[in-house]
């Protein structure tokens, strides 16, 4: 009676299996321009009467094994070819328009479907040569190290990493991801790496460029113009210096001649004097050439080394 019972399970669990056997989709990659070969495994003992393989939902082709006759839907025959011998399909020269779930359904003589093969296709471009550049870098120079900012891009995809002469780190995410972008470091070069599901490339710069650039312009530009300011203070307290000392000297400047002159100048008109009483005399002397007064002042009477002028009051 156990017996019985495990053989029944046994043949139920092997119809469900039998049932639930659809394949899986594996995702498949390939060029854009190029072929690709979609191939039917696990045909073995099976009485097929027909195989027909489909894009999503739409029949592609129908191949009947009795007359092994291939019938190719519209818009299919170009760019399909089928080999009755593997039941296999060769799709050519691929673009955008080919992505899609393929899937082989095979007909057997009892009439019963089953999807013998599933296949998920990807079509992508080469991948373009990447662009590197280094820029933002700053100079270690006790220990002469140089770390450099890097910026890689493969066409509209791009990354930043921070590289010195052993190490590259990521510092922003990748913008797009269609491309996997990567930068690296290797004996003295920046190696950026850009590649996807069906092509590589790489490119290459030396950080020792970078790295002179950063030497060159170790002074922070900011610093200069820190001491132009400075250098322009400096230079006007000079100037100031300059123009005080010779003002100061100009004030006891002597006549061309090397004489003085001296003036007295005669009391205010509104002075009150007592009657009788003579106003101060005035006195006038030149020694050598007269120097040119300041506006208001009576002009100087020139007399000779012993010559006295004098105004009495009458």
């Amino acid at each position: 009676m156990n017996r019985k019972i495990a053989l029944i399970l046994g043949a139920l669990l092997t119809v469900a299996v039998e049932t639930d056997s659809s394949p899986a989709e594996p995702p498949v990659y390939q060029l854009k321009g190029a072929s690709v070969h979609l191939t039917v495994e696990s045909l073995q003992h099976l009485q097929i009467k027909k195989i027909t393989w489909k894009l999503n939902s739409t029949t592609m082709l129908d191949h009947t094994v009795a007359n092994n006759y291939t019938d190719y839907y519209s818009g299919y025959k170009e760019k399909m070819q089928f080999d009755s011998r593997d039941f296999s399909l060769l799709i050519k020269n691929l673009d955008e328009t080919d992505q899609g779930t393929y899937t082989a359904v095979i007909t057997e003589t009892s009439g019963a479907d089953s999807e013998k093969a599933k296949y998920c296709l990807h079509v992508q471009e080469a991948v373009a040569k990447p662009i590197i550049q280094m820029n933002n870098s700053t100079l270690d120079s006790p220990e002469g190290f140089c770390n450099v900012s890097v910026n890689c891009s493969v066409r509209d995809s791009w990354v930043y990493y921070t590289c010195d002469q052993t190490q590259c780190s990521q510092t922003e995410p990748q913008s797009w991801p269609d491309v996997n972008i990567t930068v690296t470091v290797y004996n003295g070069k920046i190696i950026c790496t850009g590649s996807n599901w069906v092509s590589k490339e790489t490119q290459s710069e030396p950080l020792g460029d970078a790295c002179r650039k950063t030497a060159a312009m170790s002074v922070s530009p900011s610093s200069w113009y820190i001491w132009l300011i400075l250098g322009i203070v400096f230079l006007c307290l000079c100037i100031g210096f300059i123009y005080f000392l010779c003002l100061r000297n100009s004030k006891g400047e002597l006549d061309p001649d090397g004489t003085n002159t001296e003036y007295t100048v005669p009391m205010t008109a509104n002075r009150a004097h007592p009657p009788n009483t003579s106003q101060d005399n005035t006195l006038y002397c030149t020694v050598g050439h007269p120097k040119e007064l300041p506006p208001g002042r009576p002009p100087p009477a020139h007399c000779d080394d012993t010559s006295i002028y004098s105004q009495v009051k009458k």
